[in-house]
């Protein structure tokens, strides 16, 4: 390999891990992933990739080697320093905390807020993110263009009643402006949620082409306020933040029942997803819409669905539908040093017994597909965005994987995007 002035430049990397392992099939204990900057070269059992005479050999044989991960929903931009407002049953007062908090901040402390989640998520082993980027939306666009990471920042957008037509043209603004692809980092729309944009936001929306997402029924009030146009949200919306008046149409029935259509023509992904109805499974399934769960979200809130046993991932993924990983704001989270869908896998594995394979899965390559990116760069293959090591005991990479979720250590990057 030659380098810009023609000299000979050695940069591949053999690294020989305890195991290797993906959710396209990799599985080897012990492994062996060839690197060459930052790009995967190969990567399987050591006979399959064979002697390289010019590699460096990087010895880590107590580690399980994996794709970078990826985080489908964060908001990058609460993660600054300071008291954060804890999680509970009071969402109403939880949001009022939050919008002072946003208040609070200038641009230099919004800049150092997105800045610090980049870091955070870079720490725990992140190669590709959603972010819903916060207001003025061009800091995070920007931030994270200039970052490892790759994904999608989606723009948030907020329209009731007579509002919603400032919110649709505010959506083709931003895509006028930010609309190309840079260093791997496209920029979509977020309507907030089904009580903070009406149907016409919703609809527009769809028809733009690019990613989508939304908070679908993250609380019963959401589905209290849709039905009726009462409770602690419609008090919220009227009186604390004064968007609601008599232009606002209240849908009068359940949000999903009231924005299928668009959700599913625009192939949204939705996060949260924790009142749904048993009826709804199957209609969100058949719809095309991919939903991203965000665990310790929803355990900090307290979200746990009367009439289904548990929140609705796994028979919404029984069904055909896409679920992956997100976690949503470090508000929620109790690992201030890393912002991590990791942990969100160890919390499945440990409190559910869920599948190592399947959380690894839904923390990779369901993730990028969801994100609307080649499955194969959360693989390790080729068009890998990242590789990450985590520390694991075990005879086989499957064991290795479950002694991973076992553990509380963070992940080791190994490289970052190679684009």
């Amino acid at each position: 390999m030659s380098g810009t002035c023609g000299e000979l430049v050695h940069n591949r990397r053999m690294i020989r891990a305890g195991g290797v392992i993906d959710a396209a099939g990799r599985a080897a204990a012990p492994g062996v992933v060839l690197l060459e900057g930052e790009r995967v070269l190969a990567a399987g059992p050591p006979e399959s990739v064979g002697a390289v005479e010019d590699a460096q050999v990087e010895d880590w044989k107590g580690f399980l080697v994996m794709p970078g991960l990826v985080n489908a929903h964060a908001h990058l931009d609460l993660s600054g320093d300071g008291v954060w407002p804890p999680a509970g049953t009071d969402f109403r007062g939880w949001v009022g905390r939050v919008r002072s908090l946003r208040a609070s901040m200038n641009a230099q402390s919004r800049r150092a807020a997105v800045e610090r989640g980049i870091e955070l998520a870079l720490a725990g082993g992140t190669s590709c993110i959603g972010d819903i980027g916060g207001h003025p939306p061009d800091v995070s666009i920007h931030l994270l263009r200039a970052s490892p990471l790759r994904g999608v920042s989606f723009v948030e957008v907020f329209g009731l009643g007579a509002r919603q037509g400032a919110a649709v043209e505010r959506m083709r603004a931003v895509l006028d402006e930010f609309g190309s692809e840079v260093n791997g980092v496209r920029v979509g729309l977020s309507p907030h949620a089904p009580y903070s944009c009406g149907p016409r936001v919703f609809a527009a929306a769809a028809q733009f082409g690019v990613p989508l997402m939304t908070h679908l029924v993250e609380t019963l009030a959401e589905v209290e306020v849709c039905r009726s146009g009462t409770g602690p949200l419609r008090e919220m919306l009227e009186h604390d933040i004064g968007v609601w008046d008599r232009s606002v149409e209240v849908p009068g029935e359940h949000p999903v029942d009231a924005l299928l259509e668009p959700l599913g023509r625009g192939r949204f992904l939705c996060a949260h997803v924790n009142w749904i109805e048993p009826r709804h499974v199957q209609m969100l399934a058949d719809s095309g819409v991919r939903v991203v769960y965000c665990p310790r979200a929803s355990a900090a809130f307290g979200h746990a669905p009367p009439e289904l046993a548990e929140h609705p991932w796994r028979i919404l993924h029984e069904a055909g539908v896409n679920v992956c990983l997100g976690t949503d704001s470090l508000l929620c989270l109790e690992t201030p040093d890393r912002l991590s869908v990791l942990d969100d896998m160890r919390l499945l594995f440990r409190r559910d017994g869920v599948d190592a394979r399947l959380l690894l899965a839904m923390a990779t390559t369901h993730g990028a597909a969801a994100l609307d990116l080649d499955p194969t760069v959360a693989t390790l293959g080729t068009e890998a965005a990242g590789v990450i090591a985590c520390p694991a005991r075990g005879v086989c990479a499957e064991a290795m994987l479950a002694d991973v979720l076992r553990r509380d250590d963070g992940p080791q990057r190994l490289c970052r995007s190679a684009q």
